[in-house]
């Protein structure tokens, strides 16, 4: 079984006669997912015979020991894991899983309460549990985040935090 695996993305369907899966990719680009040695599938390990660009967050994956249509349509909708370490990462970027369990600290340094998820989009949603109940946050650049991954904490500006967080009831 993989150690410390993340999902990289769902099978959507088999890509042609010989067991290549066209893959919907969750990550943030295909850049990030381009060395992968190993995934896993339904439970199963697979080492990877290639991946490949198809269109915008597709693509497709050949696996070694898949080699035929039916095999792959067993496959469809599944997700698919690789370990956390053959995936590459930008400067600044981190894994919603490494984020989710910090503290998030004001600049004041109060400890405001935990981050429990984080919603990707345009702009990325946290949201957190506070004393005073659960809030939400956009990440904007006015809020300087600093990110202490391995302290477990998000450092962001008190005084823009304060225009932008909506605090539930």
């Amino acid at each position: 079984m993989m150690k410390d695996s993340i999902e990289i993305g769902a099978v959507a369907r088999p890509q042609g006669i010989r067991g290549a899966l066209k893959i919907r990719l969750f990550a943030d680009s295909f850049r990030s997912v381009e060395k992968i040695t190993r995934v896993s599938v339904d439970g199963k390990e697979y080492e990877v015979e290639s991946i490949l660009p198809a269109e915008a967050e597709i693509a497709i994956l050949r696996l070694v020991g898949l080699d035929d249509r039916n095999a792959a349509e067993l496959l469809r909708g599944q997700s698919v894991f690789a370990e956390k370490e053959e995936i590459v990462r930008e400067e600044g970027k981190y894994f919603i899983s490494d984020v989710i369990g910090c503290d998030l600290v004001l600049s004041s340094g109060k400890i405001l309460g935990k981050i429990t998820d984080v919603q990707k989009g345009n702009v990325d949603y946290y949201y957190i549990q506070t004393a005073e109940g659960n809030a939400v946050f956009p990440l904007i650049p006015a809020l300087e985040a600093q990110f202490s991954i391995g302290e477990k904490k998000v450092t962001v500006n008190a005084a823009a935090f304060t225009e932008v967080v909506l605090y539930e009831n």
